[in-house]
């Protein structure tokens, strides 16, 4: 998929033009520093058009054999995709990251992070609006880390203007990287995890798979210089205080988000709360990895780790950002503060066995905060096909550590 994109971007080039970015920043915490230099080719071709994006990044995290050479930075293809749409249909097919579902700041479901992989999406648009969403995170088994995929899909229906009401699905599946009854089947993704645990004759053993599914859903409302909205996930819901009231209550695994941004003039303000409980995304057995990150038994923090919702089980966060951009100045801010328990997602129970009834902020119950600002002006028209230029000053603590940047972004049309 990769070769056949840059392909393809080759021939774009030359005959349609392409527009060229450049993104780039620098930051530093007082102890050491972690970058970023990405390059992005985007060619039009005949109604649809190519991205290819990469670059050299430190994270401080991944360490190459050549870091002596590259001072810790590593090459990584960020992206390479096609996408065609129109006023109807938007379909994106090739190797990206994706962020799904109506929050600003958080995101319950699917969570745009550094971590770009094989993917198909379809969106439509109108009173009714359907998006499916494939993606693939292990196409190798690995020790005891199985091929890995996942599938996301909405149902949207807005009944009047400016209302949506949304229902929500994923679902996290191992030992195959793609299952067309997820991507294509209109049946829920609960109904076709039971069916691939029946004991028939055209199912895998039910030993074979057990797949983790979510469902959830939206409600939002947009005014005309104004947005507020709610959402749920539900990875497992207690029925016994309905069906046994008497007997024992499982927990209730529930993730939620609450928002309202609004802009007036120059300044847009944007105020989100979300959370979820204790153990909700992780594993239920040890034998079976499918808690909902992207890679199981890794020494990743969790918040660049979490498929959906980043900061994963166990938690309360609260942001609130404040935005003004006028004649080419952009200012931003955003705090968060955020209270925690225990949470371990490659461990069922937290190493225990399952308790009776629902259980929040548990364990070892912490908070952080965090401020992350940025100045920057943009120069526009500089030069011909010199579309524009960002230079930006960032800084701000993160859990009470500082850190200092510097970013700078640019937009080259070439031939078009």
């Amino acid at each position: 998929m990769k070769n056949l994109v840059f392909i393809l971007t080759i021939l774009g080039v030359f005959y349609f033009g392409f527009t060229f970015k450049f993104d780039g920043w620098i930051e530093y915490d007082f102890d050491q520093p972690t970058d970023l230099t990405k390059f992005s080719v985007i060619v039009p071709f005949m109604g649809t058009s190519f991205t290819a994006s990469g670059g050299f990044k430190r994270d401080n995290q991944v360490i190459p054999p050549y870091a002596d050479d590259l001072w810790c930075n590593y090459w990584y293809w960020d992206e390479g995709f096609f996408e065609w749409k129109n006023d109807i249909f938007l379909i994106q097919v090739g190797v990206k990251g994706h962020s799904i579902g109506p929050g600003n700041i958080y995101k319950l479901f699917v969570d745009e992070s550094d971590f770009s992989y094989p993917s198909i999406y379809y969106g439509s648009f109108g009173k009714f609006r359907v998006e499916t969403l494939w993606g693939g995170l292990r196409f190798v088994e690995n020790d005891s880390k199985p091929i890995k995929g996942f599938n996301y899909r909405s149902i949207i229906y807005s009944p009047l203007d400016g209302l949506e009401i949304a229902y929500e699905e994923s679902v996290l599946y191992l030992k195959r990287f793609f299952d067309p009854y997820y991507f294509f089947i209109p049946i829920p993704a609960p109904g076709i995890q039971e069916f691939w645990h029946l004991n028939a004759p055209w199912e895998y053993p039910t030993s074979e798979l057990d797949d983790n599914s979510m469902i959830g859903g939206w409600v939002r409302y947009t005014g005309k210089n104004y947005s507020v909205y709610s959402e749920i996930l539900i990875d497992d819901i207690n029925m016994n205080r309905f069906l046994n009231p008497q007997g024992f209550q499982n927990p209730d695994k529930m993730a939620f988000l609450f928002g309202f941004s609004g802009k007036s003039g120059p300044y847009r303000l944007t105020f989100e709360v979300a959370g979820a409980t204790a153990f909700t995304f992780q594993r239920t057995t040890s034998s079976r990895p499918y808690e909902y990150v992207y890679f199981e038994g890794s020494n990743l923090p969790i918040e660049e780790n979490m498929i959906g919702y980043k900061h994963g089980e166990n938690n309360i966060a609260c942001s609130i950002s404040l935005e003004y951009s006028n004649e080419g100045w952009s200012i931003s801010a955003i705090y968060e503060g955020l209270i925690y328990g225990t949470r371990t997602p490659d461990k069922p129970w937290h190493g225990g066995t399952i308790p009776s009834g629902t259980h929040w902020l548990i364990g070892d119950v912490k908070s952080q905060y965090s401020l992350a600002a940025r100045v920057a002006y943009t120069f526009e028209n500089l030069l011909p096909q010199f579309e524009e230029l960002t230079a930006g000053l960032r800084f701000g603590f993160e859990s009470e550590k500082p850190f200092i940047g510097f970013d700078l972004s640019s937009v080259f049309l070439i031939n078009q």
